[in-house]
């Protein structure tokens, strides 16, 4: 599995990130109500800006429509400043390309926060165990079968905190 920066087993006492962030009707939403509860979770940072994210985006939406048990989340950021995402392009692009599933607002700090990490590049996906703890981030594109074999996979794999990458 290319570019896999963290994994991570047997966090008993582990719990989901203390971040809330700006859906795009301006309201702050906390991403406990979605990581942490019991199931896997894939967090999508990307930008509409950014070629790379728009041409992964068609694999993303792919492994959401074959993991409908599988909650995905977008959060965009503005490319190349790594600002905070701005709305009027995001809505613009979403007219050209409709997403079904939840997106949010953030820059690198608040999308950080989120995935555990220094954000240091997109697109990024970040895989959350069930019990709310990033388990997996790849920065850069990814084929949707390599988040199937992860989490297919999760309980196989034995490293210590020693052998964890960290990009």
């Amino acid at each position: 599995m290319a570019l896999l920066s963290c994994l991570a087993a047997g966090h008993a006492m582990a719990r989901p990130p203390a971040v809330s962030l700006e859906r795009l009707d301006g309201k702050q939403q906390a991403m406990s109500d979605y990581i942490g509860n019991g199931q896997w979770v894939v967090v999508n940072v990307w930008s509409p800006t950014c070629s790379s994210c728009v041409e992964e985006l068609p694999d993303v939406i792919q492994f959401h429509e074959n993991h409908p048990d599988i909650p995905v989340i977008g959060v965009t950021i503005d490319f190349p400043s790594f600002e905070y995402g701005k709305r009027d392009i995001i809505k613009g692009f979403l007219e050209q390309q409709p997403l079904d599933y939840p997106l949010f607002l953030a820059d690198r700090e608040l999308a950080s926060e989120l995935i555990g990490k220094e954000l240091i590049a997109i697109p990024l996906i970040a895989i959350f165990h069930p019990d709310g703890h990033a388990v997996a981030r790849w920065p850069g594109r990814i084929n949707p079968g390599e988040i199937d074999e992860f989490i297919n996979n999760y309980d196989s794999y034995k490293l210590d905190d020693s052998e964890l990458g960290d990009f």
